[in-house]
């Protein structure tokens, strides 16, 4: 008789998400693979239409908690406290899964005990479109930049070796500052080609609203709370976040623009 396939444990936190959140959770509920649970946690939502629609949420496999407003990672932490999955699946309430994500990365899981974490590509949706192709995971790009999507799935019992999602990170960032921590202690990445998020961006979308005061912040945070890897991996700053943000920016790509003819004038002077 073969090993029934691991239970996974969808957690969702909710902030004033309701308009958003029954497309989330169809997302899962239509996923080929049906061995899950699905954990919202209301993090002190205010908004009318979230507390109506989490009031009538009735569905077997999904679990509706309630807790006093504290912010996203302390919501995921709560979630996978009362998870009993083997593997953990965050999602946020107005995103949506892949959809053939799960089952793909279950299996990935299940044979490959070296994979800590599976990721896929990200497609974006609302006020920015386009596919995000993440890149091959080491350590060292991921010290410039993350490269993984929130997501992504892992083991319960590898995020127990962890201290969770940094309540200090409310700004931002607390899931590049926890696959850190995941990944510390080694372990690979697979990356699937398919698309594992489908990223609503809206436009107070809070990784695209962040200040530039803010991101220095967070950024001197992430070092601070992992100087060992720091010290230990080189990572290239032309890999980093922040040089990612100057080359996109409409500034450079105006200047990249406006230098092509005159790099030609100036040739032609020879």
């Amino acid at each position: 008789m073969s090993e029934p396939k691991k239970k996974v444990s969808v957690i969702i936190p909710c902030y004033n998400d309701g308009s958003y959140l029954n497309d989330a959770l169809q997302s899962v509920l239509n996923q080929p693979y049906q061995n899950f649970e699905i954990i919202v946690v209301d993090d002190g939502s205010v908004d009318e239409v979230t507390i109506k629609f989490l009031k009538q949420v009735s569905h077997p496999n999904i679990h509706v908690f309630y807790k006093v407003h504290a912010g996203v990672s302390v919501a995921r932490n709560d979630a996978i406290a009362k998870a009993t999955g083997d593997y953990i699946l965050p999602l946020d309430a107005d995103d949506l899964l892949g959809a053939s994500f799960l089952e793909e990365a279950v299996n990935i899981l299940d044979e490959d005990q070296r994979v800590k974490v599976v990721c896929g590509d990200v497609q974006m949706f609302g006020t920015r479109k386009g596919l995000k192709k993440l890149p091959e995971h080491s350590m060292g790009m991921l010290l410039g930049q993350n490269t993984m999507a929130i997501t992504s799935l892992f083991r319960k019992s590898d995020f127990l070796q962890t201290s969770g999602f940094n309540v200090n990170m409310n700004e931002g960032f607390e899931d590049w500052d926890f696959w850190l921590s995941l990944l510390e202690s080694g372990g690979e990445v697979h990356r699937l080609e398919v698309v594992a998020l489908y990223y609503r961006i809206k436009k107070k979308s809070r990784n695209f609203s962040l200040s530039v005061e803010q991101m220095k912040r967070l950024r001197r945070q992430i070092y601070q709370n992992h100087k060992d890897l720091y010290a230990k991996h080189f990572f290239d700053p032309n890999k980093s976040f922040e040089y990612d943000l100057l080359v996109n920016s409409r500034e450079y790509k105006l200047g990249k623009r406006l230098l092509k003819p005159l790099r030609f004038l100036l040739e032609k002077l020879r």
